[in-house]
């Protein structure tokens, strides 16, 4: 497919994941033809963020109003009270951190996806302009992930509306928590599969550069005929400007998403604590429904976690490959060729240092994406239950 990287990026390996973003607002069709459907686009976009945003203050004051009628008709609990306060502070904090995210897609993200495939512009030029079809089936994941978790969320959360010890659920309410489910999960969840097919990319040129100098690497020392070793250097400092710029796109696209993915794992942390606890509430109390509902809430920050660590480790993996590809190449140089060899060890260097400051980045200076970082994450959260539970049995007894 003929095209920048750009177009062929946002309109094929985007999709079909493109088509639920323009749905909801998220993705603005730029190549629109006619100035209607861009001004159309711009006023869908900024209707559904009011219309996200509304629903999630209605849903807030709607159940602290339901909270508040509990606790006039039945006498005073701390237990409950407690309970309040928490599932107050947990939808506020989801309202607050949704707000963030989805104010960053509609100002930020596509601006900063865009610097990204410009930077990755002169190394798809390189290798051709390759057909990009190895990273749209990541799109279609995000795709099925996404209408999953929302559809599952809906159904168990009106249900549980519907069958509520107080029933207050009228038809603006069913309304308004459907548009706040969507909201709340579609646009958190995003920006995460939008940085999974974005490193996507970026390993799948780190594998074409791999492969390429590998193969330069094994024509260069199995040669039966003389071979012009000035190719081969051309092809050798071709292949490290390549890196280099994937190197320096990486470094950008973990900038650019910095913030967002923070507020992705601060809220799977939120969630894996607090629907932990749920789980072990309610299954003591045979609330079935709520259990799977909190079950599913802990199983889908999990993958979200692991997602963007495994990703972040991806690209690290990739690249350090394709430097000792590259050290390996070198060596293959004669010994007459002492300056080359020098010039190519300099391009090493520069590059293993940008390596190292790669391999230190974290989000804005405070976690360090790798999954390294799961197993203490989860351990955290189970001391965590174990402090609140030995609490508990203490207040008991």
């Amino acid at each position: 497919m003929a095209g920048t990287l750009r177009d062929r990026f946002l309109l094929s390996a985007l999709s079909p994941l493109n088509i639920l973003l323009q749905i909801t607002g998220v993705f603005v069709n730029q190549n629109s033809e006619t100035r209607w459907r861009q001004r159309f686009y711009r006023f869908w976009t900024f209707f559904l963020l009011i219309l996200a945003v509304q629903s999630n203050i209605y849903i807030f004051v709607r159940r602290s109003f339901m909270m508040e009628q509990i606790f006039t008709y039945q006498q005073i609990n701390v237990d409950r009270f407690i309970h309040f306060l928490v599932n107050a502070l947990i939808r506020l904090s989801w309202a607050v951190s949704e707000t963030i995210v989805h104010l960053i897609l509609v100002f930020k993200m596509w601006p900063s996806v865009i610097l990204y495939l410009e930077t990755l512009e002169t190394v798809d030029f390189n290798f051709g302009r390759p057909n990009l079809s190895p990273t749209k089936r990541y799109s279609l994941f995000g795709l099925i992930y996404v209408l999953l978790t929302v559809a599952l969320n809906w159904i168990l959360s009106i249900y549980w509306d519907l069958n509520h010890p107080v029933r207050l659920v009228y038809w603006l309410d069913v309304l308004q928590n459907s548009i706040r489910i969507l909201s709340n999960h579609c646009f958190t969840v995003f920006p995460v599969w939008i940085f999974i097919i974005c490193s996507q990319l970026h390993i799948f040129y780190t594998r074409k550069l791999i492969a390429n100098s590998k193969l330069l690497n094994f024509v260069v020392r199995n040669a039966t005929v003389p071979i012009s070793q000035t190719d081969v250097a051309q092809r050798t400092f071709s292949n490290l400007r390549s890196l280099k710029q994937l190197y320096l796109a990486a470094d950008l696209l973990h900038r650019q998403f910095s913030t967002i993915l923070m507020v992705n794992c601060f809220l799977a942390f939120i969630t894996m604590l607090t629907s932990s606890y749920y789980v072990i509430e309610f299954s003591q109390l045979g609330y079935v429904v709520i259990v799977c509902w909190e079950a599913s809430h802990v199983v889908d920050s999990f993958v979200r976690f692991w997602l963007i660590c495994h990703t972040s480790d991806r690209i690290r993996e990739s690249t350090t490959e394709c430097i000792s590809v590259l050290r390996s190449l070198r060596d293959t140089r004669n010994a007459e060729k002492l300056s080359e060899c020098n010039k190519i060890t300099s391009y090493i260097i520069e590059i293993s240092q940008m390596s190292k400051n790669l391999e230190r980045h974290s989000l804005k200076g405070v976690l360090s994406v790798s999954k390294r970082l799961i197993i203490p994450t989860l351990e955290i959260i189970f001391t965590y239950l174990l402090i609140i539970y030995q609490f508990k049995s203490a207040g008991n007894k």
